[in-house]
């Protein structure tokens, strides 16, 4: 047989391969390099009374690998993130800062569930509750065909709620991304997203000046130019367009690059836009672009805060018309909020009022027939303001 041939090497369950000088110096190399992982799939890791069966990998990251587990004991799907061997101080400042969250509501701040964390194998385990895809991952499913304005709308209310409640602890998450944008369940909850992935997260005091922190196409200029950073990096983040996802679609048939790159200003892009089919979907258009404007202002000074972000017409739709007959597109954006069942936010919002917004008209008040169709009683779950709180009464 082939094993019994001079200068061959059988492997079990892989091709034979020949033996020669630089197969034999890298089989010395490996012996002397550490594993980064030493955690096989369909292990059963233990902490304390608790046992977690790996079942798969799900994905890797800089600093470690998340995989999908078993609790033995409860029969509980948990994600674990499994930091590499060398990267024990990094799972050690990461836990310490998601047990600080903990003191925050998770559902209502659209953060994502700790568990616990515990050492394996020389590996800092972090484990969290099961999620179900990144929105990076559900927009390379469908082939990054852009996303709808009311799709936009719900996600970035939710991410703004998350960084809301850690600016109330003092802590920036300093890497967003749509990698670290979660899916809750898609079938189920359309769009409901959580905040996942606090490696880089820090107290806003602490922010590392100086220091590149946040992916590259996400990065803040304040980043770059070394200069004094605060929470703005994470806005800046959230609303920094990407080739292919949020920003690939004011409408579902247009796309752009970034504002950099074909626009010269925000204004451009409403008048290259599709035509539109009514007067609500061009005045939500403009309203998503003053928002996206105000979230990527040059000058973190200027640039707009959490909770006037979270105020600003395009969330709050305050720019719908007041109409007892609501046209397909308000009733397409009411449908969403009501299919992702978001849970109220603990705080409440002002109003943004912004130099294009006629006070007076947004003064109105609002009626409860916008949803009546759609739900017959449950309690509010968009609670932005007063007006707002009327439309989303389930």
């Amino acid at each position: 047989s082939s094993s019994n041939v001079p200068g061959k090497l059988t492997l079990p369950h892989q091709p034979s391969i020949s033996a020669g000088p630089s197969l034999l110096l890298f089989f010395s190399l490996s012996s002397l390099t550490p594993r980064l992982y030493n955690i096989e799939r369909y292990e059963v890791m233990s902490n304390n009374s608790k046992l977690f069966y790996v079942e798969k990998y799900l994905g890797h990251g800089s600093y470690g690998k998340v995989a999908q587990c078993t609790r033995l004991d409860t029969n509980e799907k948990i994600a674990v993130k499994i930091l590499r061997s060398d990267m024990t101080w990094a799972g050690k400042r990461e836990a310490a800062v998601l047990k600080k969250i903990r003191k925050l509501d998770h559902d209502k701040n659209n953060l994502v569930r700790f568990h616990e964390s515990f050492e394996y194998k020389g590996h800092i385990c972090l484990a969290f509750e099961m999620l179900h895809l990144s929105i990076y991952d559900f927009m390379s499913c469908r082939d990054f065909k852009p996303m709808h304005l009311t799709e936009i709308r719900v996600i970035t209310q939710q991410m703004l709620v998350a960084l809301n409640a850690l600016k109330s602890i003092g802590l920036s998450h300093a890497d967003i991304k749509p990698d670290n944008i979660m899916l809750v369940n898609q079938k189920h909850f359309p769009f409901r997203v959580k905040l996942i992935d606090f490696g880089l997260a820090d107290n806003v005091s602490k922010l590392p000046t100086g220091t590149m922190i946040q992916a590259t196409g996400y990065r803040a200029p304040e980043v770059i130019l070394g200069l004094p950073l605060d929470q703005g990096v994470d806005i800046w983040s959230l609303g920094m367009p990407d080739d292919d996802l949020l920003d690939t679609g004011i409408y579902t048939s247009w796309r752009y690059r970034g504002p950099y790159d074909e626009f010269a200003s925000f204004d451009e892009m409403a008048k290259t836009g599709p035509e539109m089919k009514d007067t609500t979907e061009y005045e939500d258009t403009l309203a998503y672009l003053s928002l996206l404007k105000r979230m990527l202002h040059v000058d973190p000074r200027k640039r707009i805060t959490t909770s006037k972000a979270m105020g600003h017409r395009f969330i709050n739709m305050k720019h719908f018309p007041n109409d007892a007959n609501p046209n397909p597109y308000m009733s397409a954006a009411f449908l969403t909020i009501k299919k992702s069942q978001l849970q109220e936010p603990s705080v409440k919002f002002k109003h943004f009022v912004t130099s294009s917004e006629v006070v007076s008209f947004k003064e109105e008040s609002i009626s409860m027939w916008r949803l009546r169709d759609f739900a017959p009683s449950t309690p509010p779950v968009l609670a932005f303001n007063r007006r707002v709180s009327d439309v989303y009464a389930m």
